[in-house]
């Protein structure tokens, strides 16, 4: 529920340069764009540390009720804000106030859902279950790629962009208030019980002091994985659309489809890594991932074609799937028990904020601005390096902290 509230904005990326940024320059205006996307990013850690807090002293509920409110209340408000033809410069900074109010909420959310899940479950299943939330981080992603097809399906561009780009944004009331209905009964896991009494006596600052190995060995196992999804599933496609505008709601159509898809490897790598260990099946899937980006990004980039697109999306989504169905319990495990909400928060946080939120603007600078096609290719490598030199040295004890 709350990824789709977050998600549409990326998909809805070229349409909003337009609307909230002065047209001159289309190259300037998805990179303002994209800034402000990156920004809910950057919030990320905050809400990582504001609501891990409250994760870790009232409950993983309370937690995830929160998150859910405050989302649901700024993508709506977004949706009601006036462009910058009709008051200026008023409206990009209102844009970017509640895109930092959906970045505080989304650092919270996921956190506390795959600390939930992982908690929750059966050691032997632990996997398998939490990949479920990662499910429904993809289910909301594909919810909103969806509505953006559905919209360029229907719509001209010009009715997009005077009003149609409010309609995703003003359902998010709905999407919130189904989100809340499903978590005030959530019973709390019994981990949080336990810990409960030590994590209300932890400063930020100690926290920070014991665990800040932990928190980089976390960074350096997320970023990979990360920085690929962002620039396949989402600026591939915005890169597309912006320079042929006809193929818009087929890339968005497509996109939707491979989200789906996806599903099925993050659920594959969840329940292989209960069977044959989560460092495992990250070395396997973080060495794919190395294979694939030569062939797949100059498919999705440099062709410019909507075969290439869909191709470059079926190659890393094998790869990025399977990672992101192992890293929920991965990191739950690594994170420490009477701190996890924030440790894991904090640090998960910091990875995407740095790494995967800023990779679409830092994507189209590199091929947009300066033309350099293979740049966002050398990123990627670069980030998979260190995500397995990290998963090489990585320890069979610093995966036990829930049993």
């Amino acid at each position: 529920m709350e990824w789709f509230d977050f998600g549409v904005y990326a998909y809805l990326a070229p349409t909003l340069g337009k609307v909230f940024f002065p047209a001159s320059d289309p190259v300037a205006a998805l990179l303002s764009s994209f800034a402000v996307f990156s920004v809910g990013y950057f919030m990320r850690p905050v809400g990582g540390v504001l609501l891990g807090r409250v994760g870790d002293r009232l409950g993983r509920r309370a937690m995830l009720m929160l998150s859910v409110v405050s989302i649901g209340l700024a993508s709506a408000l977004i949706g009601v804000l006036p462009t910058y033809a009709q008051v200026g410069l008023w409206a990009p900074i209102a844009l970017v106030a509640l895109r930092c109010v959906q970045g505080i909420s989304v650092g919270g959310e996921y956190t506390g859902a795959m600390a939930y899940t992982a908690e929750c479950a059966a050691p032997n299943r632990r996997g398998l279950v939490s990949s479920s939330a990662n499910v429904g981080t993809v289910a909301g992603l594909l919810a909103g790629s969806s509505a953006v097809a559905l919209l360029q399906a229907n719509m001209s561009a010009s009715q997009i962009e005077s009003w149609g780009w409010r309609l995703p944004f003003l359902g998010s009331v709905v999407v919130a208030a189904i989100g809340l209905l499903l978590r005030v009964s959530m019973p709390e896991s019994e981990s949080f019980q336990k810990t409960q009494s030590r994590a209300s006596d932890a400063s930020m600052l100690r926290v920070v002091t014991m665990h800040w190995r932990t928190m980089l060995r976390i960074i350096a196992v997320v970023v990979a994985c990360n920085v690929v999804f962002y620039i396949g599933f989402v600026y591939m496609p915005d890169r597309l659309s912006q320079a042929h505008a006809e193929l818009a709601s087929r890339a968005n159509t497509a996109t939707s489809v491979l989200l789906a898809a996806q599903a099925v490897w993050i659920v594959l790598g969840g329940w292989l890594s209960d069977r044959l260990g989560r460092r495992r099946i990250s070395l396997l899937c973080t060495g794919l991932l190395i294979a694939s980006v030569p062939i797949a990004f100059p498919l999705g980039l440099a062709q410019g074609t909507l075969s290439g697109l869909v191709l470059a999306q079926a190659m890393l989504g094998v790869s990025v799937g399977m990672l992101t169905g192992v890293q929920g319990a991965m990191v739950a495990e690594m994170a420490p028990a009477d701190s996890r909400c924030v440790v894991y928060g904090l640090s998960y946080s910091v990875g995407i904020a740095a790494f995967a939120g800023t990779t679409p603007m830092l994507c189209e600078w590199m091929v947009g601005r300066m033309g350099w096609v293979h740049g966002p290719a050398l990123y990627t490598l670069a980030a998979a390096l260190v995500s397995l030199v990290v998963l090489v040295r990585l320890k069979p004890a610093q995966l036990a902290s829930l049993d």
